[in-house]
């Protein structure tokens, strides 16, 4: 098995890598023609590669954001932290964050995302509010990606344990039952509470916002997107054909292996990944899979026998993974609102989906506005993970996102381009 990512690379996502970076290279440059003024962004980003991929997506190519600084939390840092050269530090405490409002003073805070930072125990709801304060008193506008798609502003003031319940396996023993009701708890006391302030402030989401069909909220005018056109692939790229072997994709965050392993069992799970993995092997394709460490170490016990088409990764840069993910013949997923599955779409490529995932099966209503959002109005089949893979069976399968894909591609252009959201945030003619 291969777990180095300079072998698993082909030279068309070599091609696209490149391509990636020179985008961030126009993101970073700021050279004497540069003498229209631009904002001054900071973006303080949760340990969530979801989030990391958001704000990507948004100033990936845009010059406009050339100003810019990015603090990344320590989970993020160790992978990412060239990201966007000489625009990223790291941050570990409100201290951190505090320091470079005053040192950097920005026009914009961005959290990517400020419901999560608590969750995820990187800041309390108190520590969060007091740099919301500072911000405010500087005269800085303060955004928020938000995960829950306007969920979370609607529900706070009716009770939040009305639409978030993490979802266990009926008939689940007492051990897990306590430890959803305590998980439950939480979720429900942290995200009331960074509701309370945070609903104040503009909701930023990386794709149009869609309220047709669908019911709407007071709080949805909030609601802030954008388009990125610098992430269209050129036409020279995507009319590259390789020599190698072409590989396929699969992504399956932590939660979303929790929760497999919930409702499936953790050794059935491991087969049915392995037999994944082993099936397209045989069908002479290259695997790349990535995953939490406890996953990955599970698959790599599956067999004694070293297997070079099978390649497994514990995450990974994001011009790495992107590059990749956009070069694969097919790509996977156990989660209906991975972010990395946007820009596919975005490009006219289909993803495969085993499970809507932790996100849509835990929180009523989302599924409806992931749907109306993220995918524009089309939902899309799932595939079962313990069907036998052929290559006309997927062929077959990702059909019906083939005919869907020119009228999707148009709708998510009628978000705004990311100078235009932050010009009229700022309120800038």
């Amino acid at each position: 098995m291969v777990d180095n990512w300079n072998d698993v690379a082909s030279d068309i996502s070599e091609a696209m890598r490149a391509w990636l970076q020179e985008l961030t290279q126009i993101t970073c440059s700021n050279t004497e023609n540069n003498e229209d003024e631009v904002p001054k962004v900071l973006f303080v980003l949760d340990n969530d590669y979801g989030e990391l991929t958001t704000i990507m997506y948004l100033v990936s190519g845009q010059n406009y954001f050339r100003k810019s600084k990015v603090l990344l939390s320590a989970r993020l840092y160790e992978k990412n932290k060239n990201i966007l050269p000489q625009n990223i530090d790291l941050w570990t405490t409100e201290e951190d964050v505090l320091n470079s409002l005053k040192t950097y003073q920005p026009d914009v805070l961005v959290f990517a995302a400020g419901y999560l930072i608590p969750v995820h125990n990187l800041l309390t709801n108190e520590a969060l509010e007091r740099v919301c304060q500072a911000a405010t008193d500087q005269k800085i506008q303060v955004v928020t990606a938000d995960p829950f798609l306007g969920l979370v502003s609607e529900w706070s003031p009716k009770g939040l344990k009305e639409i978030i319940s993490i979802d266990i396996p009926t008939g689940s023993n007492e051990h897990l039952i306590g430890l959803k009701r305590q998980a439950d708890q939480k979720l429900h006391t942290e995200l009331a509470a960074a509701n309370s302030f945070l609903r104040a402030f503009p909701h930023l989401y990386p794709t149009y916002t869609d309220m047709k069909g669908i019911a709407a909220f007071p709080s949805d005018e909030k609601n802030k997107s954008f388009f990125n056109e610098k992430l269209v692939i050129p036409a020279e790229l995507q009319s590259l054909s390789s020599k190698d072997k072409p590989h396929w994709m699969f992504i399956i965050s932590e939660v979303d292996f929790q929760t497999q392993t919930m409702h499936v069992g953790a050794g059935k799970f491991v087969a049915m990944v392995w037999n994944l993995l082993t099936q397209g092997a045989n069908l002479g394709r290259k695997m790349i899979f990535l995953g939490p460490s406890a996953l990955i170490n599970m698959l790599r016990s599956m067999s004694t026998t070293p297997n070079e088409n099978i390649c497994l990764f514990n995450f990974g840069a994001f011009d790495r993974v992107m590059s990749l993910l956009l070069t694969a013949e097919y790509t996977f997923y156990w989660n209906v609102v991975s972010h990395t599955i946007l820009i596919q779409l975005w490009n006219g490529k289909s993803v495969i989906l085993f499970d809507k995932g932790h996100l849509a099966r835990s929180v009523s209503n989302l599924y409806e506005r992931v749907i109306a959002w993220y995918y524009q109005g089309w939902e899309p089949n799932y595939f079962d993970q313990t069907q036998k893979i052929t290559l006309e069976g997927l062929a077959d399968f990702v059909n019906d996102h083939t005919k869907q894909k020119e009228r999707l591609m148009k709708a998510y252009t009628r978000a705004p381009s990311p100078a235009a959201l932050f010009n009229s945030l700022l309120q800038v003619e």
